[in-house]
């Protein structure tokens, strides 16, 4: 087995045992979502995107499978399992699935900073190519989605989360709970992942992860810049300003 995904099993039982009153998902679902990550895994990784974590995905959601036809037109042997996760080019995309998921809204805010960061002008960021409200067709919209991942590894930028299991979707949130999960994944999987890395700079999507990591991310001697979530409430201008913030960092490590 290989060694990433020895050291996700392990996290995974050690969140199952400290947490066993929360409802994660499996195991299967972990992996699969470890899966496309690597998919995208630069050689070299320049600047890391540090987000909380995946959308938690049911266990028969898993079963639901993207289009190998549409797929396989962009990416020859792309994995093609469902889960709630921007890697998966089916999440959001129920035209694409050979069966529908209920609340497949996607994260559409994730797609615009992946864009901003291989926009060669903060001015123009390039978000009318992977939107469906700019750009309708299924077809063209997978093609600029692939396009925008393929440039991300090109250049050496990487999407990791600080917790393997998914924090939202599962049940209300709880504070306590995530902290402790983040800090579990932190201590035997992720922090490991970064230094293996070695990245240039390390972008933090959310300030409550921020929050979180600040003190550990500064021992790993990386520097790094904390970025509010995209949805977070805001003028559509401060919204935009932080789009730009991607798109000026990546310019300047990459």
């Amino acid at each position: 087995m290989d060694k990433s995904y020895e050291n996700l099993e392990k996290t995974y039982e050690l969140i199952g045992k400290c947490i066993p009153e929360r409802n994660i998902d499996c195991l299967e679902v972990v992996r699969q979502v470890e899966t496309y990550r690597q998919s995208w895994k630069p050689k070299k990784t320049s600047v890391i995107l540090l987000a909380e974590s995946h959308v938690y995905t049911e266990r028969q959601e898993l079963d639901v499978k993207c289009s190998a036809q549409v797929v396989n037109r962009f990416i020859p042997n792309y994995p093609l399992n469902y889960v709630r996760f921007v890697y998966c080019l089916g999440y959001g995309e129920n035209q694409l699935l050979n069966a529908p998921i209920k609340n497949n809204r996607g994260t559409p805010q994730y797609w615009k900073i992946f864009s901003s960061c291989v926009a060669g002008n903060e001015n123009d960021l390039g978000f009318r190519k992977v939107l469906k409200t700019r750009t309708s067709s299924l077809v063209l919209r997978l093609r600029n989605k692939v396009d925008v991942l393929r440039k991300m590894k090109e250049r050496g930028i990487w999407l990791l989360d600080a917790s393997i299991v998914g924090l939202y979707g599962s049940g209300k949130k709880n504070r306590t709970v995530t902290e402790r999960i983040i800090e579990i994944c932190w201590q035997n999987h992720i922090a490991n992942m970064i230094l293996k890395s070695s990245p240039k700079h390390v972008i933090v999507i959310g300030e409550g992860v921020g929050n979180i990591l600040n003190s550990k991310l500064q021992k790993l001697e990386i520097p790094f810049t904390v970025i509010p979530q995209p949805q977070a409430r805001g003028t559509s201008e401060w919204q935009l300003e932080n789009y730009k913030k991607y798109q000026r960092i990546c310019a300047k490590y990459t």
